[in-house]
């Protein structure tokens, strides 16, 4: 089945599928973790959750590879080819065809793909356009918050002065260009205000 695990910033999305992959390698199942090349913030095969969880990748895919050959390829370097659970983070980042590619292997996978909805805009990602297209299991991670303590549903670039930034190319990785990204309520993303 394929699962699509979304959430804004700052809800641990990425610390879930970490603590996921711990419980599911504890009772002896083969697990893959993939993560698009895209996300760099810790390194290049490094998932890595801001609550301090990390994690080796196995498969670390450009948007023009093949999701299922990596893991056929995966599969003989490690002399076995029974994955029971495929673990994609930033999932957004996945490319129209490697979310087709999924959604036709889920048949055998249980495949989790955690990732955000929208960007910073408000618009969709393409993966995750796909993914709200094609997952049998769509659910938010709950716990992102506004700084007012209210639901946060809206991704929110801001510039290291705290200023919401409105305009700009969709992906940019917090940490390159003295950006980061939070959580708003829909008020007060609108209203560009990122604190009190």
């Amino acid at each position: 089945m394929l699962h699509f695990m979304h959430g804004v910033m700052g809800s641990s999305k990425t610390a879930q599928l970490l603590m996921q992959r711990y419980n599911l390698q504890q009772l002896g199942l083969k697990v893959a973790v993939v993560k698009p090349a895209v996300d760099t913030r810790a390194g290049a095969d490094i998932v890595y959750s801001r609550v301090g969880l990390k994690a080796k990748a196995e498969i670390v895919l450009q948007p023009h590879h093949s999701i299922k050959e990596q893991l056929m390829w995966l599969a003989v370097q490690r002399a076995h080819n029974d994955f029971q659970f495929v673990l994609v983070d930033e999932a957004q980042f996945l490319s129209p065809d490697q979310v087709q590619e999924l959604a036709d292997m889920a048949e055998d996978l249980e495949i989790y793909c955690y990732g955000l909805r929208t960007d910073f805009q408000s618009s969709f990602f393409p993966g995750s356009a796909a993914l709200l297209r094609l997952a049998e299991d769509i659910q938010e991670v709950p716990g992102g918050l506004c700084w007012c303590g209210k639901k946060a549903t809206m991704n929110t670039r801001i510039d290291e002065d705290g200023r919401v930034i409105k305009q700009g190319e969709q992906v940019l990785i917090d940490n390159q260009k003295k950006i980061k990204y939070i959580g708003l309520c829909y008020k007060h993303w609108r209203q560009g205000r990122s604190h009190a």
